[in-house]
C-alpha cells in the first residue's frame, strides 16, 4: 500500500531511498490508476499515440478527483518539449524542433518539482523489441536526449499481441545479449514498485563518460 505521507524529500538529497520510496512508487500508481479508467482490449491494434493520449487524459482525471493528499501536488503532460542545455560548440534544438518526451508527470511538493519521464512503445506483432530498445525508445535515455539531469526514468510498454511475461522475457534476453550496445550496468530484473502493476522491471545503463548512469523502470501493461 502506498503511504499517504505528505512530504516528498527532494531527488537530489542525500536521502535517495525516501526519494524511491515515497515519488516512484507514486508515480507507477498513477499511471495503473489511469490505466484502470481505460477499456484496454479497445487498443488492441491502436497507435502509440493514441494509447498515450488516452492514457494521460485517463490520469489527469484521476488527479482531478484525488482520493489522497498528496494526488494534488501532481501533474500529468503528453508529448512535453525537452528544453536542452546551452552547450559551447553545440546548436541547441529551440522550438518546434526541440524533442518530446512521451509522458511526463511532475510533482510541486518540493522546490525544484520533481519530474519523471516516461517514454512509450508498443510490443506486438510489427512492433518489436529492437523498436522499444533502440534509438527512439531506451536509446533516448541512454543518449542523455532525455532525462539528461534524472537518475531515473521509465518506459512503457504496450503489450499488443501475447502477453506481458512473454515480452518481459525477450527484453531480458536482448539486454543479455547486447549488453555491451545498452551500456546494462545492471541487468533486467523484476521490480514490484506497485503492490497492482505485477509486470514492471528495472535495469541500469551507463549515459557516457562523465555522466551519471540512469535506472530505467519498465512497465509492462497489456492493450489487447
Amino acid at each position: 500500500m502506498i503511504s499517504s505521507e505528505s512530504h516528498q524529500p527532494d531527488r537530489r538529497s542525500d536521502n535517495a531511498a525516501e526519494y524511491v520510496r515515497l515519488f516512484i512508487p507514486r508515480v507507477h500508481r498513477l499511471v495503473k490508476l489511469g490505466y484502470d479508467r481505460l477499456d484496454a482490449k479497445r487498443y488492441a491494434g491502436a497507435e502509440e499515440t493514441a494509447i498515450t493520449g488516452e492514457l494521460v487524459e485517463s490520469i489527469d482525471f484521476v488527479l482531478d478527483y484525488p482520493t489522497t493528499k498528496w494526488m494534488r501536488f501532481y501533474s500529468v503532460y503528453d508529448d512535453p518539449p525537452v528544453n536542452e542545455p546551452k552547450r559551447r560548440g553545440c546548436q541547441r534544438r529551440t522550438g518546434r524542433g526541440r524533442r518530446r518526451v512521451d509522458i511526463r508527470l511532475d510533482s510541486s511538493e518540493v522546490s525544484p518539482r520533481t519530474r519523471f519521464r516516461f517514454e512509450c512503445k508498443r510490443l506486438g506483432d510489427d512492433h518489436t523489441v529492437s523498436r522499444y530498445l533502440g534509438e527512439d525508445g531506451l536509446g533516448c535515455f541512454v543518449r542523455g536526449d532525455y532525462a539528461r539531469e534524472d537518475d531515473r526514468a521509465g518506459m512503457l510498454g504496450y503489450v499488443q499481441s501475447d502477453d506481458e511475461e512473454t515480452w518481459a522475457e525477450r527484453l531480458e534476453k536482448e539486454l543479455l545479449r547486447s549488453a555491451h550496445d545498452f551500456a546494462v550496468r545492471s541487468p533486467w530484473r523484476h521490480a514490484p514498485i506497485d503492490p497492482e502493476l505485477h509486470h514492471t522491471y528495472r535495469s541500469t545503463h551507463g549515459r557516457g563518460r562523465g555522466r551519471k548512469q540512469i535506472e530505467i523502470y519498465h512497465t509492462l501493461l497489456l492493450f489487447g
